[in-house]
C-alpha cells in the first residue's frame, strides 16, 4: 500500500531535479486567476490539427491569436508560483519543439503534462477531461446546470475562509498559511464531524434507526473520494443501492 503525508503536510512534489509547491491560501486569488490557462476545453474545437496537439502547444497556439498573450502570462504565473522562482522562461529549439525552462532545467511537453496533473491533485482543481466525449460533456453541463438549481449557493472563498476561522478558532493569519489541499480538506472534515454528530443524535434520539449498528458514522470514518462528473451521472438504481448500504432509514414508531 503506498502511503505519502506529502499532501496533508503541506510539502512539495520532487520532478526532475525541481520542487513543485502546493499553494498556500495567501496566494489562492494569484493562483485562481492564473490556473485558468489550464482549464481551456482543448477538444472544444473541432480542428483535428488542435485535437493531435499536447496541451502545451495548443496553449502556444492560443497565444497568437488576438489577445491570447494573456495566456502565456497566466501560465509563467502560475510556473512562478509552483515553482517559487523568477527564473521561467518558454523556448523553442530550430526543430520546432516548445520547451519551458524553470531555473536553467528544459521542461518538455510530456513534463507538461505531468505537472498539469501534479498540480491538479495537490490544489484540488479539477481539470477538464479531454478524452470525453462531447456528448456526454454537454449531458453533464446541463445535469450540473439543473442540480445548481436546486441546490443552497455554496458560500464563496471568503465565506469559507471566515467560516473555518469561526469553527476552527484557527487565526486568519494561520489560515493564510494553510496549503489550498490543507484548507478544503480541513473544511470536508469539519462538514463530516459536524454531520455525524447531527446523525448521532437523531440515532440516540430515536429519530432514525440504523439497520446495522456498525454503519454509524464516526468522525475518524475514511470519507470516499468522490469519481469525477458521479454527482450527475448517478442513476436512480445506483442511487438506491448507495441508500440501502447506508441502512438509514425513518424509525417505524416516531
Amino acid at each position: 500500500m503506498n502511503i505519502s503525508t506529502k499532501k496533508a503536510f503541506g510539502k512539495p512534489i520532487k520532478y526532475k531535479g525541481l520542487n513543485i509547491y502546493p499553494i498556500k491560501m495567501n496566494d489562492a486569488d494569484e493562483f485562481y486567476d492564473a490556473v485558468q490557462c489550464l482549464l481551456l476545453p482543448k477538444n472544444d474545437f473541432q480542428q483535428p490539427e488542435i485535437i493531435r496537439m499536447s496541451y502545451f502547444l495548443f496553449l502556444l497556439a492560443m497565444s497568437q491569436n488576438d489577445g491570447g498573450h494573456e495566456i502565456l502570462e497566466k501560465l509563467l504565473s502560475l510556473y512562478r508560483l509552483v515553482f517559487k522562482t523568477e527564473d521561467i522562461q518558454i523556448s523553442m529549439n530550430e526543430k520546432g519543439m516548445a520547451f519551458i525552462i524553470v531555473n536553467g532545467i528544459s521542461l518538455h511537453e510530456r513534463d507538461f503534462d505531468k505537472i498539469k496533473t501534479f498540480i491538479s491533485e495537490q490544489n484540488l482543481i479539477d481539470l477538464d477531461d479531454e478524452f470525453i466525449d462531447p456528448g456526454t460533456k454537454k449531458a453533464i453541463q446541463e445535469a450540473r446546470a439543473f442540480m445548481a438549481k436546486r441546490k443552497t449557493k455554496q458560500a464563496d472563498l471568503e465565506q469559507q475562509i471566515i467560516a473555518y476561522h469561526c469553527k476552527s478558532g484557527l487565526p486568519y493569519h494561520e489560515i493564510e498559511q494553510l496549503t489550498l489541499y490543507q484548507f478544503h480538506k480541513g473544511l470536508i472534515r469539519m462538514d463530516y464531524m459536524i454531520s455525524s454528530d447531527a446523525i448521532l443524535n437523531a440515532r440516540y434520539s430515536g429519530m432514525i434507526e440504523f439497520k446495522n449498528e456498525q454503519d454509524l458514522p464516526h468522525w475518524l470514518s475514511h470519507i470516499e473520494e468522490p469519481q469525477k462528473n458521479e454527482d450527475v451521472l448517478i442513476t436512480k438504481s445506483a442511487f438506491d443501492q448507495q441508500m440501502k448500504k447506508l441502512g438509514l432509514e425513518p424509525s417505524l414508531n416516531k
